[in-house]
């Protein structure tokens, strides 16, 4: 009932004052819309969600009908989604892929004050601390999943074709590993917004994630300040949304 008086009040926000309503970090959901307006019954699989409504990718899907999994390991989070997001499922776990999933000593480094920089990165911890000062709060255990267990535990989510409309994926620095599991597996988002960290849009066709976007029928629909959102080429011209009507495809 919250949701949904909320969300009657964006909508008379947004009409009467024109004021735009974005809870991504960078206006990635506005941007994912453009691609995927009109579908109806959207599911998505949100890794690394975060929060449940700032700075969440997926919640303007939500409000708009859609539903799907949410994943974290953040501590704290399963209360807020049961009450603000209930058609979908949260899941306080770690995803890992499968050339890291073998690891057992890997360390969830925790940010009290910067939730959205907790990462299992050792890296990621050494450069947040040269770049901006900032050292973990805690270390903390977190159980640990798949992708494979992700698709197979939530089948009244994905159903047994696995289609997936919306894969949003911020894990600090195993993104690779993951979306090289969703290929394996013949499980194709039709977009897929993806943090890619330290690059331009100029730099970013020289990196990884982008190479095997690309190799594997994707391409590069838009670039924020920290994240890519790629569209599969073969559900392009199946979007009903009206905007794809302005693309040279």
């Amino acid at each position: 009932m919250l949701v949904k008086i909320f969300y009657f009040c964006v909508k008379a926000v947004n009409k009467i004052a024109g004021l735009p309503f974005s809870f991504s970090n960078d206006g990635e959901d506005f941007v994912l819309l453009k691609y995927l307006s009109k579908i109806k019954d959207g599911k998505y699989l949100d890794i690394g969600s975060h929060k449940p409504v700032r700075g969440s990718n997926t919640f303007l899907f939500y409000l708009l009908g859609w539903k799907g999994v949410c994943i974290d390991p953040l501590p704290n989070l399963q209360n807020k989604y049961k009450l603000i997001r209930r058609r979908d499922k949260f899941i306080n776990a770690a995803v890992f892929g499968s050339n890291s999933s073998n690891h057992t000593d890997l360390n969830f480094y925790y940010y009290k004050n910067h939730t959205d920089n907790s990462t299992f990165d050792p890296e990621r911890v050494k450069q947040l601390s040269d770049t901006f000062g900032r050292e973990p709060s805690a270390v903390i255990p977190v159980p640990k999943t798949n992708v494979s267990e992700i698709i197979s535990s939530n089948q009244e989510f994905f159903k047994k074709n696995a289609e997936i409309h919306l894969l949003s994926l911020d894990i600090e620095g195993f993104e690779i590993d993951i979306l090289k599991d969703f290929f394996s597996q013949n499980i194709f988002p039709w977009a897929v917004c993806v943090e890619e960290i330290g690059q331009t849009a100029e730099s970013l066709i020289e990196g990884d994630i982008h190479k095997l976007m690309k190799n594997n029928g994707y391409i590069l629909g838009s670039r924020t300040f920290l994240s890519s959102i790629y569209i599969f080429k073969h559900q392009l011209k199946n979007l009903p949304s009206d905007y794809i009507k302005e693309l040279d495809i």
